[in-house]
């Protein structure tokens, strides 16, 4: 009985035991799939990223396409800048992308799927359309590195250009469009076009759209094309209209136009100098146009299409800041540069704003470079594997473009950038081991130097400036110290030959007088 007991205490406290310690499986089938993935939703692309691996449930949820779009709904939007490759000052410098993080800071590496040579064309749900010299246009995931690679719908021609192309999502029927303005060779001396090459991701061959009349493709180049609500608009010249411009609208469904006027306003209360001062692009979620005179920027957005109407979202006076170029609007931000290429963010108060230069907040200096470009950007999960039927979907070679003879330069100062890092690192160490051995008490002033290793990612043009700058500081620091440790040796030396020559001379004179 005694035996049986202890035999019944045992098997109760092993119970207890196992009932004490957590079952990670048991409390994960517990939780509803809705539950799961609401709380998948709140986390950001690169941590759901490494989620897929966890579990079937959670592979198969964040693979599926409509958790991707809610996914882009809830996402923060975020400037995506983009610098054109360009000759300055002899020296060539590569295409690269700068995106802000949540704290609206810029990256230091190079954005993997952007090679030195491409440019830019459109940015829709976290998907980019890139340009290049080649045969193919690019359609790539920045988040997680896949590339569409298709056939350019027009081969070797001079003429073609980056602001040719461009890109959109109807939310309906769920398809991503490329677009190609054709330019007319033979009519208005090539400033025009009257056919729009249209390609769905997924089908195999590009199809051609005729306008119902010849329109600006001068107006493209300056003015971009943006899409909103499943349609595409840009500017085109309009002679009737009272700003000589009208907005042309593309819907990705339907595959059709319409004519849109600007915001009829009174000529006498604008300054209607340059119509090539327009802007169109998108402000919380609805098409806006833009009109920019000295020291005044009128931003309005369309409330109907079928009513042509247009309300004034923002009348800003820029006071004493002069703005040569583009401006951008992300949620109550606006974002600018000045005439030192200084790059600005200001928060708006209201329809009727008044930038104060006190207020600007400054971001980065983008100076020498000259051709940047800005799209809003979310980070996502859209997956381009599942539109391979036609393009060649792939993640990129490492560092396929940059093997290119015409970076080498580039590649060395990179190089060389590494090298002086590790010198100074080096350097460091070698004087305070010679502080302690003078017995010398040393305090480096120097910024910290970051770990630079070009084998496993590029910095950026930027992370470089930066580096090169702390470098500098930290070269004529250390060479401060060192010009007081010699001064102090060169000090003690001479201390040291002085008592010398006064035993030598002493020696000398008891010697001659001996």
């Amino acid at each position: 009985m005694r035996r049986s007991g202890r035999s019944q205490e045992q098997t109760m406290a092993s119970k207890k035991a196992l009932a004490m310690q957590p079952s990670k499986k048991i409390c994960m089938t517990l939780l509803p799939q809705d539950i799961v993935e609401l709380i998948l939703l709140r986390l950001p692309v690169s941590t759901l990223l490494r989620c897929r691996g966890v579990c079937k449930q959670w592979d198969g949820i964040i693979r599926d396409p409509q958790f991707a779009m809610a996914h882009i709904q809830r996402a923060p939007r975020r400037p995506l800048f983009f610098f054109q490759r360009e000759n300055l000052v002899h020296l060539l410098y590569p295409s690269e992308a700068i995106l802000f993080d949540e704290a609206w800071s810029p990256p230091k590496w190079v954005v993997p799927v952007i090679e030195p040579d491409d440019f830019l064309c459109a940015s829709c749900n976290g998907l980019i359309c890139l340009y290049s010299d080649k045969s193919t246009i690019k359609i790539a995931n920045l988040a997680t590195g896949e590339c569409m690679h298709l056939v350019k719908p027009v081969r070797n021609s001079k003429t073609d250009h980056f602001s040719y192309y461009s890109f959109g999502f109807h939310p309906v029927t769920k398809q991503y469009k490329v677009m190609h303005f054709l330019r007319d060779e033979h009519l208005h001396v090539g400033t025009s076009f009257s056919i729009i090459q249209v390609y769905t991701l997924g089908d195999e061959k590009w199809r051609d759209v005729r306008t119902p009349q010849a329109l600006s493709l001068r107006c493209v180049e300056r003015s971009g094309v943006v899409n909103v609500d499943g349609a595409m608009y840009w500017l085109t010249e309009d002679e009737e209209s009272v700003w000589k411009h009208a907005v042309v609208t593309f819907d990705l469904s339907e595959e059709l136009f319409q004519w849109l006027q600007l915001p009829a306003v009174d000529p006498a209360n604008y300054v209607l100098r340059d119509p090539d001062q327009w802007l169109i692009t998108e402000v919380d979620s609805n098409v806006s146009v833009s009109y920019y005179e000295t020291g005044k920027l009128h931003i309005w957005t369309i409330d109907s299409k079928i009513e042509q109407s247009w309300s004034q979202k923002y009348n800003i006076r820029l006071s004493m800041l002069e703005v040569p170029g583009p401006h951008w609007i992300c949620g109550d931000k606006i974002i600018l540069h000045d005439f030192n290429k200084n790059l600005y963010f200001y928060e708006l108060m209201g329809k009727n704003s008044e930038i104060e230069s006190s207020k600007l907040v400054k971001q980065l200096r983008f100076s020498p470079r000259n051709n940047m470009q800005c799209f809003m950007f979310v980070k996502s999960l859209v997956r381009l594997d599942a539109f391979r039927k036609a393009g060649v979907v792939r993640r990129p070679k490492r560092r396929e473009g940059w093997k290119l003879k015409k970076w080498e330069v580039w590649m060395d100062r990179l190089h060389r950038l590494e090298n002086h890092c590790r010198s100074i690192h080096d350097m460091k160490h070698k004087i305070y081991e010679n502080a302690d051995k003078m017995g010398m008490e040393i305090k480096l002033d120097l910024q910290q130097t970051p770990d630079l290793d070009s084998s496993l990612r590029l910095i950026n043009w930027l992370e470089y400036r930066r580096v090169l700058e702390i470098l500098c500081v930290n070269l004529d620091n250390m060479h401060e110290v060192l010009t007081v440790m010699n001064n102090t040796t060169g000090a003690a030396h001479n201390k040291e030959s002085h008592v010398a020559d006064q035993g030598t001379s002493s020696s000398a004179v008891g010697i001659s007088g001996s």
